[in-house]
């Protein structure tokens, strides 16, 4: 197990690093491990680890990843074979296919215009460009590199009907079973939580879902594939330990193809696979050791798996649950009376093992998401029988096709949703963690999380409670401070419009530069991250009729004050007024305009709107957001690049919003 851990962290040095960072780092490892084999054992695991990571990155880089990209800004013909689909709407199908080029086989993420399946080969003329900048890790993370668009298809061959497309047209009419039995958000909460498509939610459901702490349910992870596996040993009574663990192995590729190989899958197969052969070689299964082989396994064959959100997740997630979980409960468990220990036991086991996920979890959470739920726990602990319930009559349903199994598939989605909207109603259970070194605070008290768990006296059990409970408190006093001295302007947006959102202390005020349209997600993800619970004033003054509708959609999400429009909007409240006045915010003015206006003048101008030559601007501060090549005036700022811009106001100044000439 002391392999897998530093064998991530070697992959990662080699990465972010760049080759010389991984070269230093292989050389050292592999020269301390050749001195000090003998004299300190372990230590020389954990330096091998780092060594052969370090090693495994590097040629994925040099002798893959680069030759790859060297294919991006040209145009190939080439044969490709269509793996998932990810988009079907409109004149244009969206899709993953797998490629050759030069000899390197790849995943390329495509569109086109005619209707292809998955498995269908094509031979296809393909306009290539490296892979989306925003979402690069994303990308990187599941080996895409490059994206394309298909110019011509040479030729189009359906293939036969075989085993992945019985499995996808099964799973497809499974899907469709269950939409025509429920209904409203009980089918938005099945069909996300029981086979992932998170993006059947509505916002205003799916942010509640995030500030619940209990999103990870709505990707398919390590708990779908366990609880699908299990329901289908359940229809095979096989007593025989041997009889059991080769039918577990067969199982193996069905559940891959059903919920498809994403990597927490992969995880959680090759897991399922070591745990279920262990008793052909006569060994006892180990969660930690599988967990250790799994992602030694993953990180060698694809070392970029290292960089995905979800794999990591997945990881830690079943440590914690699985590992420093049942440790740590045992030990508190001895504190109980022994009149106490037949029906406490079992509750402690079951917090101590979603408390220790939520910990183990926290420092990629921290980092990514910027803080945690302190719902967390409490709500997966609820949800997780109500979604092994839910997934085993809905597979029963699927395979049966009777209809009425899925009543409990509804009842229990239903019962998810209460729990989501009882924790996720309230903005304040999610608890920002923006500054830095909260992941580092957070991985400490991950590693005393873990000592505790393994430590072989209660002295030091106590011990690293005591730090753990210092260390929370300390991360909880600074997340404190740096909010009530918040005051900043925040810069969010899409393609067509963006938002500048004044954040002071614990509300913020927002104004929307273009139609508004796909807004509302990311102002309320700027509110949760910056630990904003209200908005006092919106104005969209040229907002269209989808962007009104985006305003609506975020009054749903976050509780808003005032809102000011230049036209009215059935449903919405709102103070209607000349769409030419001025923003103004502490004496500084902000004003909209599209990229091809070059008279608008203000301290601030947010552009909105695709940028077909380079502009030109008078603003102290430009914000654009876009993807474009075009070099942009002095004093600007692409947002598209640089997420994490904001302006510091004086914190002394109260922000205000007026409007006016």
């Amino acid at each position: 197990m002391l392999f897998a851990p530093f064998q991530a962290a070697g992959a990662l040095t080699a990465y972010f690093g760049g080759g010389f960072a991984g070269g230093i780092l292989f050389a050292a490892a592999a020269v301390f491990s050749a001195v000090f084999a003998k004299k300190y054992p372990k230590a020389v695991i954990c330096s091998a680890g780092a060594a052969f990571g370090a090693l495994v990155m590097l040629l994925y880089t040099v002798f893959y990843s680069t030759p790859v990209l060297s294919f991006a800004d040209k145009s190939v013909c080439t044969e490709v074979t269509v793996t998932q689909i990810t988009d079907n709407s409109g004149d244009t199908q969206q899709f993953i296919g797998t490629v050759n080029l030069g000899g390197y086989l790849t995943s390329v993420r495509l569109s086109g215009g005619s209707n292809v399946e998955v498995g269908d080969k094509a031979t296809v003329v393909i306009e290539l460009e490296k892979a989306d900048k925003e979402n690069e890790i994303r990308n990187l993370a599941g080996g895409i590199l490059l994206s394309g668009t298909i110019s011509e298809y040479v030729e189009l061959n359906r293939q036969p009907f075989g085993f992945r497309a019985f499995i996808e047209s099964f799973r497809g009419k499974m899907i469709e079973r269950l939409s025509e039995e429920i209904f409203s958000d009980e089918r938005e909460i099945a069909l996300s939580m029981f086979f992932g498509k998170d993006e059947t939610l509505s916002p205003a459901l799916s942010e509640r879902i995030k500030l619940s702490g209990v999103s990870h349910f709505t990707a398919v992870s390590g708990a779908h594939f366990a609880i699908f596996a299990a329901v289908l040993l359940q229809l095979f009574p096989i007593n025989n330990r041997r009889a059991k663990a080769v039918l577990s192995f067969l199982i193996t590729p069905i559940a891959l193809l059903f919920f498809g190989a994403s990597l927490s899958v992969l995880r959680s197969s090759l897991m399922f696979v070591i745990l279920s052969l262990a008793p052909l070689f006569g060994r006892k299964a180990n969660t930690l050791n599988s967990l250790g082989v799994a992602v030694c396994v993953i990180l060698t064959f694809m070392p970029q798996a290292i960089l995905d959100i979800g794999f990591a997740m997945s990881v830690l997630g079943i440590f914690g649950a699985g590992v420093a979980g049942p440790s740590t409960s045992k030990k508190l468990c001895e504190f109980l009376p022994d009149k106490a220990k037949p029906f406490g036991s079992p509750i402690i086991a079951a917090c101590c093992s979603s408390f220790c996920a939520v910990v183990c979890t926290a420092p990629v959470s921290i980092a990514v998401f910027k803080g945690i739920s302190l719902s967390a726990a409490f709500a997966s602990i609820l949800i997780m029988p109500l979604l092994t319930v839910g997934m085993t009559f809905m597979l029963i349903s699927g395979i049966t096709g009777i209809a009425s199994f899925a009543i409990p598939v509804k009842l229990m989605s239903s019962l998810i949703i209460t729990i989501v909207n009882l924790f996720g109603s309230n903005r304040e259970v999610f608890l920002n963690l923006d500054y830095s070194g909260a992941w580092v605070l957070a991985a400490i008290c991950t590693v005393l999380t873990t000592i505790a768990a393994f430590a072989s006296s209660m002295k030091t059990f106590r011990k690293c409670a005591e730090i753990f409970g210092a260390m929370s408190l300390i991360s909880v006093s600074i997340a404190l401070v740096v909010n009530s001295n918040r005051c900043e302007i925040r810069f969010v947006g899409n393609s067509t419009t963006n938002a500048a959102v004044v954040i002071c202390k614990n509300s913020a005020d927002v104004f929307v530069s273009g139609s508004g349209v796909g807004i509302a997600d990311d102002i309320s993800q700027c509110l949760r991250e910056r630990g904003a619970y209200k908005i006092n004033s919106l104005t969209a003054l040229d907002a269209d009729f989808c962007g009104e509708l985006a305003v609506n959609e975020l009054s749903e999400l976050v509780d808003i004050n005032r809102i000011v429009l230049s036209k009215s909007v059935s449903g919405i409240p709102a103070e209607i007024v000349d769409s030419k006045l001025s923003y103004t915010v502490n004496g500084l003015k902000i004003a909209s305009a599209s990229t091809s206006d070059s008279e608008t003048s203000a301290d601030i101008i947010l552009y909105h709107g695709s940028i077909t030559r380079p502009p030109k601007t008078s603003a102290k501060l430009a914000v654009y957001f876009t993807n474009t090549s075009h070099p942009l005036p002095e004093n600007s700022v692409n947002i598209y690049r640089r997420r994490d811009f904001y302006v510091a106001l004086t914190s002394s100044k109260q922000v205000s919003i007026r409007l006016g000439g």
